[in-house]
């Protein structure tokens, strides 16, 4: 398959710091949200498109390793690809790096839910189609 990630290079504000001058872990999260945005952006649907199909991507699980503290004026890059493609849903591989230093490692799982229905839906071929690109075959 393809092997086209999503990469963002992201920035670090004074309102990121928590009590131990470190980046927040909520912070992580958001950085997330901004890179599965970008994904659907990218595979050419982004989520306005997604909804006047009748769709809403939904989040149903997230791991996160921590591995290196961040600090204010760090730089920030975060790579995102696909580990799994299924019928209603994908799970999301990420690295977070600063410079030559992983940050942290993420895992997200999300389900395509019918807006009408609230129930899982299988993506039609043609939205596959734009995800396929993005899934990195494990090694």
């Amino acid at each position: 398959m393809g092997h086209r990630t999503v990469d963002l290079d992201l920035e670090i504000y004074t309102f990121d710091i928590d009590f131990a001058q470190h980046v927040s872990n909520i912070t992580y999260i958001r950085w997330l949200e901004m890179g599965r945005l970008q994904f659907l952006a990218d595979a050419g649907l982004p989520v306005i498109e997604l909804l006047e199909r009748g769709l809403a991507p939904v989040l149903t699980r997230t791991e996160i390793d921590y591995r290196s503290p961040l600090r204010l004026g760090d730089p920030v890059h975060l790579t995102l690809w696909v580990e799994e493609l299924r019928a209603a849903s994908a799970t999301l591989g990420f690295e977070i790096v600063s410079g030559s230093r992983t940050a942290a490692t993420a895992r997200q799982t999300g389900l395509f839910v019918s807006v009408a229905s609230g129930r899982p839906h299988r993506l039609a071929p043609d939205v596959r189609a734009r995800f396929s690109p993005f899934v990195r075959e494990p090694a």
